[in-house]
């Protein structure tokens, strides 16, 4: 663990590129802090804030990771997402993404339209209109078909929410639940659906990364994947 601005974080040094990895809305659990070690073990150095600081609520518990969520200050958290990424950039890190999964997605996508960084990855975010439209930088986005527990029109919203942006794209994957990506969670969890929505992101990262990232295709690309 390092400490910084005020902020408790998980790194993974992996010595290159940077990648702020945002928790769901358990907290900094051991499921995040896997995430920053396979990111690591691809050669990426990532770094997950404790923007709860402290509390986290068993997966078995949604009521208690309700209080949580409710009790946090979007504002502040932005402002942490943004002062992780400044640490990334002081340890050296030239290039520098957000990743985030459900409270985590729709910090990873408001905190990108605050602070600029280089890649910008939100799995089923939550929350709407959080300035995306404003983001320059290349987005990817992975929403599950169903919804239920979070938000029932988030799979037919996001395209639409996305459309006209050629710097972003957005992947749903039929078939999944909410959730679909975290394997401590097995009434959720997807392992075709998870493998292929990291495999993408991977590839995306390195894209955004490199100086000639590719061009993306006019308008968002939905893609009806049945993983």
């Amino acid at each position: 663990m390092i400490e910084f601005d005020g902020l408790t974080a998980y790194l993974a040094n992996g010595r290159g590129p940077g990648i702020v990895v945002l928790h769901e809305w358990w907290g900094l659990v051991p499921h995040i802090r896997d995430i920053c070690d396979r990111f690591a073990a691809l050669r990426f150095t990532a770094v997950a804030p404790d923007l709860y600081h402290g509390p986290t609520a068993p997966n078995t518990e949604p009521d208690d990771a309700d209080r949580l969520l409710t009790a946090l200050d979007r504002d502040r958290a932005i402002g942490e997402v943004a002062a992780t990424v400044a640490e990334l950039r002081r340890r050296g890190c030239a290039k520098v993404g957000t990743i985030g999964f459900c409270m985590g997605g729709a910090l990873s996508l408001a905190a990108s339209a605050a602070c600029p960084v280089d890649a910008t990855v939100a799995y089923y975010g939550v929350w709407p209109h959080s300035g995306e439209r404003s983001i320059a930088n290349p987005i990817l986005v992975h929403v599950a078909e169903h919804e239920e527990h979070n938000w029932p029109a988030l799979p037919a919203y996001f395209p639409k929410w996305f459309a006209g942006m050629s710097n972003a794209e957005v992947h749903i994957y039929w078939g999944t639940q909410h959730a679909f990506f975290n394997d401590t969670r097995p009434e959720s969890y997807d392992e075709a659906a998870a493998t292929l929505s990291w495999d993408r992101t991977v590839e995306f990262l390195r894209d955004a990364f490199t100086t000639a990232w590719r061009t993306y295709r006019s308008g968002v690309a939905t893609v009806a994947q049945r993983a």
